[in-house]
Parts: structure tokens; sequence; C-alpha cells
């Protein structure tokens, strides 16, 4: 009996491990874009997401400053993007799906710089996202 349970614990961990590291869309109004444009001032590859940081100028002068979060590294090079793509203190413009409870944050959907466009993820294909649960 004890070493089913065992069995049985060692299991369930080893299961559950990989599914903490993904979350839903839900969060992210995935049924509208956005579009800001600013001095790139964070670019970072690492797991579980990569993330972006955008400072933006608003009209009044003031900044405003947007967590961008991209998909996996690893998927990232599986789709053969670039990891150069756009670098820190480059002027770039990001569209994405914003948060639904209106923060500066966003998942990316297209990097735009001098070079030229990336789309990167051009749908979020989680059902459960369009419905707004996780």
């Amino acid at each position: 009996m004890r070493s089913w349970l065992i069995f049985l614990a060692t299991f369930c961990c080893l299961t559950a491990w990989p599914l903490q590291a993904h979350h839903s869309f839900a969060i992210y109004d995935i049924d509208n874009t956005i579009e800001r444009t600013g001095v790139l001032t964070s670019f970072v590859f690492s797991n579980p997401h990569i993330r972006l940081v955008l400072e933006v100028e608003r009209a009044d002068g003031s900044a405003e400053t947007w967590d961008i979060e991209g998909m996996n590294p690893r998927r990232w090079d599986n789709f053969g993007h670039a990891r150069d793509v756009a670098t820190v203190g480059e002027t770039v413009t990001i569209r994405g799906w914003p948060a639904r409870d209106g923060g500066n944050e966003m998942v990316l959907s297209t990097i735009i710089t001098e070079r030229g466009t990336t789309v990167i993820l051009d749908r979020v294909r989680q059902r459960r996202a369009r419905e707004g649960r996780q």
C-alpha cells in the first residue's frame, strides 16, 4: 500500500509540474489589438516568456511604461524569429492584445522597426481566452 502511495505522489508531481509554467491568455482582450510606439528599454529572452518593456511618451510629455509578454523563447526560435529583431534603445512600434483590466500590459503580436515589420504571433489560439476564463 505504501509503495502505491509513493508511486501516486510521484506521478502527480511529475505530471503537474509542466502545467504550472503555462497560463491562459484570458487576462488579455484577444478581440482587440492596440499599438504603442516608444523606446525599447528591455528585451529579455528567459523562461517562461520573453519580456519587453517599452517607454512611451504621452501627449503631455510624460512617460508611461508598457510591459509586454511574448512567447516562450524556444517557441520563438522554432518559429524562426531572429532574436535581434529589435534592440534596446531603439524606437519601435509594438502591436498586441491589451490587458482586460486596462493596465499597461499586452501580449506581443508584431514588432515594427525601421528595418521592417515582424509578425510574431498573428492570433491567439486558446478557445477559453475569448470567453475570459482561465
